[in-house]
């Protein structure tokens, strides 16, 4: 009896020892998961109130990059109505600009004219003179064998000046209606003269000078002095020529002086041309 007794003792002990493991185990399983429970609900609550940080701070990055946009875009907008301001202001400014350029290429087309005029009338100064010269000589008097001949010399060599005179002044007699194209003028382009405007009027200039020279290389070319003359002049002429064109490419008042220069010297070669024909100014 007392064998079975303690071994039923033993077992009931084992029993109630692992029983009490279990308990304990099953307690310690139980504060576990609690634990677990807890420490996931603290995770969740911590990453829930990150998440609200970085969205809070997301709006206000969001916000804050919405207003500078927002500022950008005022700040072209800006800029860009005043650029158009300006280019209004400039266009006006170049508008304004143009008016003036051409106002004063019209003022300089019109002392271009005027100068060309000036320098025609005085080229004809002493053509006028020439034939009214000739006529108060002829004036009153009789002609005699050699006043004949005489005259009939400075005929041929005036007839290049006077047929001009006479031409215009007949086409003034008639108007201008009654005027054919090209009578009296001189071709400038077949005379090798390339020039416009005053400068044209110094090229029919040097050319009915060279015409006159024609002639009295004709009538007198015998003369030794009368020779020296006129190559002399000629070369004048030739000069002149080429001032008359280079004159062309240079600007405009540059042009004005030097075109005064060569009418200035085209008065003192017509002198001279006068004198070799006798008549005095």
């Amino acid at each position: 009896m007392g064998k079975l007794t303690t071994y039923r003792d033993k077992r009931a002990e084992l029993r109630a020892r692992a029983a009490a493991l279990k308990a304990t185990a099953m307690t310690e399983a139980k504060l576990a998961a609690k634990e677990a429970r807890l420490k996931a609900k603290e995770a969740h609550r911590v990453e829930l109130a990150e998440a609200k940080e970085r969205a809070k701070v997301e709006g206000k990055n969001a916000d804050r990059k919405a207003k500078r946009e927002a500022r950008r875009a005022e700040r072209q907008d800006r800029l860009a109505r005043k650029a158009a301001k300006r280019d209004r202001k400039a266009e006006k400014s170049l508008s304004r600009q143009e008016r003036a350029t051409l106002k004063r290429q019209a003022k300089l087309v019109a002392k271009d004219r005027k100068m060309a005029e000036k320098i025609d009338a005085a080229g004809r100064k002493h053509e006028y003179q020439l034939a009214e010269m000739e006529l108060k000589t002829l004036e009153g008097t009789k002609l005699g064998k050699d006043d004949l001949q005489r005259w009939l010399g400075m005929a041929k060599v005036a007839t290049p000046v006077v047929l001009p005179l006479v031409y215009k002044l007949v086409s003034n007699a008639q108007g201008p209606a009654d005027k054919p194209a090209g009578v009296g003028a001189v071709d400038l382009r077949a005379a090798g003269i390339n020039a416009t405007g005053p400068g044209a009027a110094l090229g029919a200039r040097i050319v009915r000078l060279e015409q006159t020279l024609d002639q009295l290389e004709v009538s007198r070319g015998g003369d030794r002095q009368v020779t020296d003359f006129i190559t002399s002049t000629r070369a004048r002429l030739r000069d002149l020529r080429t001032a008359v064109e280079t004159a062309e490419t240079t600007p405009t008042a540059q042009r004005r002086e030097i075109h005064a220069a060569i009418s200035g010297e085209l008065d003192r070669v017509n002198k001279d041309v006068l004198a070799r024909l006798g008549v005095t100014s």
